[in-house]
């Protein structure tokens, strides 16, 4: 049997507003004793500083991960403004990054720059972003979705563009009761994707790709918490989580004696401790 610690967490915040946060991040692939678990990342986090007006919002802040400083010490610096006009809700957030991202042709240091809006009565969409540095402007998502609301259902279509990997795609969908049903289709493959809410703790989700499974899973609320299944072609997993808890369980999903397959566990726990100011 493995075991992996898919994340587990140590926050150490404060319970004043403004105050900065330092994450310590225990993660390891796979170990075979909790003292090999124990690889730390470090980083820091600035607060988030917020200034409100009539119509314009602006946040901003920044983070430096510490978890190398030997080799480079990655750090962000992001600012986020929100305003309306002519009844559509604008959203505009700039990241600077330095070191924390590959831009290409080796350069490291630029900005991400996203764009949303909204008309008011939350029908229409549309989205864009783009990264900016010495290696150029480059152009990377670009999308809209509409949606058709009638007696009979609910309707969705939605047009996108992802320049970095050149595939343009449309999602269909359709919203009736307790099911929703997703067509996305692009010139290379179509795939489809149902979810049904079966009562008020369980719910199901399939997803196929020329008329192939991709996944299939199933989620339950209970008083142990939240279970998923989730089946795919190549594997059985089972994940239970309450309460920042989170354990799982898969199984290779090619062995045709599920008793006989080696299992991996993996689990996570977030904890918050509060009390610098």
């Amino acid at each position: 049997m493995k075991f992996s610690t898919a994340a587990l967490c140590l926050f150490v915040g404060s319970v004043s507003a403004g105050a900065p946060t330092i994450d310590l991040v225990l993660r390891n692939g796979g170990y075979d004793s909790v003292s090999s678990a124990l690889t730390p990342e470090l980083s820091f986090t600035l607060p988030s500083f917020s200034r409100s007006e009539e119509t314009d919002d602006i946040e901003f802040g920044g983070s430096a991960d510490f978890s190398d400083p030997t080799v480079k010490i990655p750090k962000k610096f992001w600012g986020r403004t929100s305003t309306q006009a002519g009844g559509w809700t604008l959203d505009a957030k700039v990241e600077a990054s330095h070191q924390a991202y590959d831009f290409g042709d080796e350069e490291d240091v630029g900005a991400y720059v996203t764009v949303n809006g909204a008309d008011e009565d939350k029908e229409t969409f549309f989205w864009a972003s783009g990264a900016a540095s010495k290696a150029g402007v480059n152009p990377l998502k670009v999308g809209a979705k509409k949606i058709f609301d009638s007696e009979a259902a609910k309707f969705m279509i939605s047009p996108r563009y992802d320049a970095e990997t050149g595939v343009a795609e449309v999602v269909l969908g359709v919203e009736k009761d307790d099911t929703k049903a997703y067509l996305t289709v692009s010139e290379e493959e179509q795939e489809v994707m149902i979810e049904h809410q079966i009562n008020d703790d369980t719910s199901a989700k399939i997803k196929a790709r020329y008329a192939e499974l991709v996944s299939a899973s199933l989620t339950h609320d209970s008083d142990i918490g939240t279970t998923t299944l989730t089946v795919t072609p190549d594997d059985v997993d089972v994940e239970v989580s309450k309460d920042g808890w989170a354990m799982g369980v898969k199984c290779d999903g090619n062995v045709k004696n599920l008793a006989s397959a080696e299992p991996t566990v993996r689990f996570s726990k977030e904890i918050q401790f509060c009390g610098f100011r």
